[in-house]
């Protein structure tokens, strides 16, 4: 997935990149981390989705309370 399409799958809120599908949407987590080149896998304690390639297991995720940011996005990272 290219950087573009990485960020269509987020919205910006102030300086935060929040996952638009939100909470509980376990296919679009995967679907975007599978293509994602910065996924990095959490801690396994961390981690809540089956499934290792998930961006609720990735370590560049923050909770909020409807859904999680992405720090990769919010550093940067992903341009």
């Amino acid at each position: 997935m290219d950087p573009i399409s990485v960020r269509k799958e987020f919205e910006q809120n102030g300086t935060q990149w929040i996952f638009r599908t939100g909470l509980g949407q376990y296919g679009k987590a995967r679907a975007v981390a599978l293509l994602c080149h910065f996924f990095a896998a959490d801690d396994e304690d961390e981690q809540i989705d089956d499934e290792l390639r998930s961006c609720y297991n990735c370590q560049y995720r923050r909770w909020t309370m409807t859904s999680f940011e992405c720090v990769a996005l919010n550093k940067g990272i992903i341009k």
